[in-house]
C-alpha cells in the first residue's frame, strides 16, 4: 500500500502593491496588482521505480523464499487529479498501480485516493480516504479501506522551505480475519501516525533538494514477531532531487533509510520470522512526472 498519500501543502501567493508617481501630480497613486486566479483544475501523470516496496516502514516485497531483501523492486503508475473548489479548498482524486519484479512474486496492487485539503494562509488542513486492493497472486486478494486526518504548515526560512506535517491514519475494514485469503489487508480500528518534515533548496532554476525526515507510531497495523503492537514503530529520512526540464516534464531520484525500531513485517509480507523487515533498510528510486 502506498503511503501514497502525503499532504499537499501549499503557499498562497502574497498580493502586490507598486507605488506609482505620475507626472507633475502632486498626489501618490497606488496601482494593485490582482493575484493570478488559481485554475479551476490541474492534473499529473507519473511513473517510477522504487528498488524497494517500503509501506509504513515494511519491505512487503521481501524474498522471503530466499530470505533476500533485494525483489528487483516494483513498478508503479499514478495520476493526480485536483479540482479547486474556491481558492483555500479542493479535492484530489489519485489512482496508483504497482506491480512487483521479482520473478516468482505475481504482486499487483490498486490504490484510490480522495483528499480534500483547506488552507488558511500557510496552514493546510486535510481530510482524505483510500481504497486498497492488493493482488498477491495465487488466487489471494486483500482489501482495505482507510480514513485519514491531517494538518501541515508552511515555513519559508529564505534559503529554504520547511513543511512539518502530521497525519493519523484509521483501517475501517474489512478484518485480516487471522490468515484467511480474500479478506482485509489490516486489522480493523488498526491505526498509524506519521509525524514527518519536508524541505525544499532550490539549487537553480530547476534543479532542487527536497531533505524529508519522518517518525512513524503504529497502532496495530505491523507485527513484530507476527505479533501486533502498538509504539514506535520507524525513522525514516532520505532526499529527493527533482529536476525540471520544462513546464510539463519533471524527472527525480531519491534515496532514503528507514531505521525500524524492531523487525517488522505486515500482513502482505508476513508468515514466519524471515519474512521480517531489516532495522536497517536502504532503498531508492525514480520517476518521471507530467504536468497538466
Amino acid at each position: 500500500m502506498k503511503l501514497t498519500k502525503i499532504v499537499a501543502i501549499s503557499s498562497l501567493a502574497a498580493l502586490a502593491i507598486t507605488p506609482v508617481f505620475a507626472g507633475a501630480k502632486s498626489f501618490k497613486e497606488t496601482v494593485v496588482v490582482q493575484e493570478e486566479a488559481k485554475p479551476a483544475w490541474s492534473a499529473s501523470l507519473s511513473t517510477g521505480w522504487d528498488s524497494l516496496y517500503m509501506f509504513r516502514g515494511v519491505n512487503v516485497l521481501r524474498d522471503r523464499a530466499n530470505n533476500n531483501e533485494w525483489d528487483n523492486g516494483i513498478q508503479w503508475t499514478a495520476a493526480s487529479f485536483t479540482y479547486n473548489l474556491t481558492d483555500n479548498d479542493s479535492l484530489t482524486l489519485s489512482p496508483w498501480m504497482g506491480y512487483g519484479l521479482a520473478a516468482d512474486q505475481a504482486y499487483k496492487e490498486f490504490d484510490l485516493a480522495l483528499n480534500y485539503a483547506h488552507t488558511i494562509d500557510a496552514l493546510t488542513l486535510g481530510l482524505g480516504y483510500t481504497f486498497y486492493d492488493v493482488m498477491a497472486g495465487g488466487g489471494a486478494q486483500n482489501y482495505a479501506h482507510e480514513l485519514n486526518a491531517s494538518v501541515g504548515y508552511n515555513l519559508d526560512l529564505g534559503f529554504m522551505k520547511l513543511t512539518p506535517s502530521v497525519t493519523y491514519f484509521y483501517n475501517i475494514g474489512p478484518d485480516n480475519h487471522n490468515g484467511e485469503t480474500n479478506r482485509g489487508s489490516l486489522s480493523s480500528a488498526s491505526g498509524y501516525l506519521s509525524l514527518r518534515v519536508d524541505g525544499s533548496i532550490a539549487i537553480t532554476d530547476r534543479l532542487s533538494l527536497n531533505p524529508y525526515v519522518g517518525y512513524g507510531i503504529n497502532f496495530r497495523q505491523n507485527y513484530e514477531d507476527n505479533e501486533e503492537f502498538n509504539g514506535s514503530n520507524n525513522v525514516e529520512y532520505g532526499v529527493a532531487a527533482p529536476f525540471k526540464i520544462n513546464n510539463t516534464i519533471t524527472v527525480s531520484a531519491y534515496i532514503a533509510q528507514s531505521i525500524a525500531f524492531q523487525e517488522l513485517n505486515n500482513t502482505s509480507a508476513s508468515g514466519n520470522d524471515v519474512d521480517s523487515t531489516r532495522q536497517f533498510t536502504t532503498f531508492g528510486g525514480a520517476k518521471v512526472t507530467f504536468s497538466f
